[in-house]
């Protein structure tokens, strides 16, 4: 009986453990998705001249569909320092800090919070485009570089190989 007591004071506890696990995965697994439309959203803006006022609220939707909460809630901020770099910071509102709040004694507002990302993305510049009637090829002109790497020997067809075993042969065990 002492046993079965000691349990069921424990169980719940060690459940606890289990919950705040999976809910940890899944606010990564958001994260993870969130980072890869900003990702994209940057990449995007930066090659082929989108990222105006239209793509920027889907991207906003996009997130808030992610995280589950409404788009005013997720702040965006992206700053092009230069040609080459994208600066991106992302925050928004987390549900349950804590799997089993109510048991451990937190009220529903003590169990929220904001999250808050940054990144950096360097982005290489385009390259310009082959210019027609001049003879430029893709790689200027210049003869494909060594690379040391010898062409595979052909298999030997007539058999003379000493390591082929012929289908009569014994193969052993």
């Amino acid at each position: 009986m002492k046993q079965f007591i000691v349990l069921a004071a424990i169980l719940p506890i060690m459940l606890l453990f289990v919950s705040q696990a999976t809910l940890e995965g899944v606010r990564g697994l958001r994260m993870s998705a969130a980072e890869d439309a900003v990702r994209a959203f940057c990449i995007e803006a930066a090659y082929f001249d989108g990222g105006g006022a239209a793509e920027a609220d889907a991207l906003r939707s996009k997130l808030a569909r992610i995280f589950r909460t409404d788009p005013g809630e997720v702040f965006l901020s992206l700053a092009k320092p230069d040609s080459h770099h994208v600066e991106w910071s992302l925050s928004f509102p987390v549900g349950d800090v804590m799997a089993g709040a109510r048991l451990m004694g937190l009220s529903d507002a003590e169990n929220r919070g904001r999250a808050e990302m940054r990144g950096v993305i360097v982005i290489a510049p385009k390259p310009p485009p082959p210019q027609e009637g001049t003879g430029e090829t893709e790689n200027n002109g210049r003869e494909p570089a060594e690379t040391g790497a010898q062409d595979p020997e052909p298999a030997d067809p007539g058999g003379e190989n000493e390591d082929t075993i012929s289908p009569d042969e014994d193969r052993g065990p």
